[in-house]
């Protein structure tokens, strides 16, 4: 399997080391994570023996099991349990052994987790299932296709898993025994107490569940999540929905964020017992009143689908990974949201706008860092329209006014107050975006032939599909393609093969595919534009 069986040696856990964050809480031990950044050499040699130990062992000291639950108020009822959330903060050098584990285990893995498992792994993140959502639905309603999308929610999913199905997990893909003997004396002797209010509760024992605060677990549940699919999907190809020819997608996962997907009402009932049932096995359940259904171009009566006997709410839009997806392919209840929460964390740094003293180019770097990037999280996946740049300008424009204390009977243009904010390379959020979508196209294009966003965005026409009679809609490609039409302008949109328009949807990306993997001349290109 390509694991390492000798114990840990002083160059691992010095990278675990340089791993830990500055500034972070203490565990029940009372040591911060300084003391092992600043402790040297000498400490790392100590550190590596008393590892060594362990490793020969095959046991833990018993502190190492002890953690501290914080409660962070989530939203709601702050008397209510169940919106706050439990931050466990553990001993650092139970840590320091996690992260020893996971790092040699990672590679390995990686090559054996789905690829519809975006959570918690190298070179993916949020946006990679945000644009593959988008573009399958924009995909299809050009053409009018049902779609059925269900967002899932588990309660409490990383505090229920079964450890002993976890072990097994382990076993079955491969784990050798020495790795398992560790992690399960790792949890052999979990105990926590909560600390509120300046107070500590008793000791609570914990049986289930991964431990909070450790590397390892977010890995861990990767494995659980991976064979409750694995084992739900078996023979199950007549679900989901084509992207290419005898090649279909049934789910996406980001963690425990599960994303059903499929044309068939009955087929997916039939997934979601499934799933319930399996669930249950693995320790897990469902929170039926947080799992949502979402249908697109749905001409008949809308399905009455399950969980248990609680039928699952219908909603027009739904924010999957803080990006709102609506049915209808356009991005107006994004906009809104996006405004609002860059709105909030404007007026949150009001005391420094407010301020003289401080330049104005230190003011632009931390609203581009504090603002706009929460104004423009997700503009990469965007198929924007004409009137939603200009409700995202006209933001961002009074934004940068106000902190630079200008005001309209000043007579200073828009681009007049922007040079003064963020300089003369300053970009207009017109440019931003266009800039953040030909970056996001040219990592697509460079991915491998097996990755989702690259076999959503060259998703094939199904056999019998017609595009709807009408005006058509503007597509993430199609805008994407016309920002690189201007910067390609001296040799002609159509002597390019692929521009023409009669050409196939994919065959313009094609033909810009060998200049995407040059990454220099790629960022060139589109830093020009």
């Amino acid at each position: 399997m390509g694991y390492r069986h000798w114990s840990a040696v002083c160059s691992e856990v010095t990278k675990a080391i340089s791993n830990l964050k500055r500034g972070k809480a203490a565990g029940p031990d009372g040591i911060i994570p300084e003391v092992f950044k600043y402790g040297g050499d000498i400490l790392v040699c100590r550190l590596t023996e008393v590892l060594g130990k362990v490793w020969e062992s095959e046991t833990v000291p018993s502190d190492w099991g002890k953690s501290l639950i914080i409660p962070i108020f989530k939203k709601g009822n702050k008397s209510s349990c169940d919106n706050h959330r439990g931050i466990s903060l553990t001993n650092i050098v139970s840590k320091i052994l996690g992260s020893v584990i996971m790092h040699r285990l990672s590679r390995t893995r990686e090559e054996q987790t789905r690829e519809n498992q975006a959570g918690f792994r190298p070179g993916r993140g949020c946006i990679d299932h945000i644009f593959t959502l988008r573009q399958i639905l924009e995909h299809r309603h050009t053409f009018r296709r049902p779609t059925i999308v269900i967002f899932l929610d588990l309660k409490a999913a990383f505090d229920s898993v079964d450890r002993k199905v976890l072990w097994q997990c382990l076993t079955v893909k491969g784990v050798p025994r020495k790795y398992i003997a560790l992690i399960k004396a790792l949890y052999s002797n979990s105990r926590s107490r909560v600390r509120a209010y300046g107070e500590l509760s008793s000791e609570l024992v914990t049986t289930s569940g991964v431990r909070q605060g450790c590397p390892l677990s977010p890995f861990l549940f990767n494995f659980i999540i991976d064979m409750l699919m694995e084992v739900s999907l078996t023979e199950r190809s007549d679900l989901g929905i084509d992207l290419l020819p005898g090649n279909n997608l049934m789910d996406l996962e980001y963690a425990d964020d599960i994303v059903l997907l499929g044309e068939d009402a009955d087929k997916m009932q039939s997934l979601l017992n499934t799933l319930s049932s399996n669930l249950r096995m693995f320790g897990m359940r469902f929170a039926p009143a947080k799992c949502k259904m979402l249908l697109q171009d749905w001409t008949t009566s809308t399905p009455n689908l399950v969980i248990g006997s609680e039928v699952i709410e219908h909603v027009d839009h739904f924010t999957y990974l803080g990006s709102c997806i609506s049915t209808n392919g356009l991005i107006g209840d994004e906009i809104s949201a996006r405004i609002r929460k860059a709105r909030a964390a404007f007026a949150d740094l009001h005391h420094l706008w407010r301020r003289r003293d401080i330049r104005l180019s230190t003011k632009g770097r931390v609203y581009c860092s504090s603002v706009r990037s929460v104004l423009l999280y997700g503009s990469e996946t965007w198929p924007i329209r004409v009137e939603d740049m200009k409700r995202l300008t006209a933001f961002d424009h009074r934004c940068l006014r106000s902190l630079s204390h200008v005001r309209w009977f000043h007579k200073v243009s828009n681009v007049d107050v922007r040079r003064r904010v963020l300089g003369k390379e300053g970009k207009s959020i017109d440019e931003a975006i266009k800039l953040h979508r030909l970056r996001w196209l040219g990592h697509v294009l460079r991915m491998p032939n097996h990755r989702l966003p690259r076999r959503a965005l060259l998703a094939d026409i199904g056999s019998g599909w017609k595009r709807a009679s009408g005006g058509q809609t503007k597509t993430w490609p199609h805008q994407s393609m016309k920002s690189l039409t201007v910067k390609l302008s001296q040799v002609g949109r159509c002597r390019l093969p692929g521009w023409g328009p009669r050409d196939s949807r994919n065959q313009w990306l094609e033909t810009i595919g060998d200049m995407a993997q040059n990454r220099c001349q790629w960022r060139r290109c589109i830093q020009s534009l």
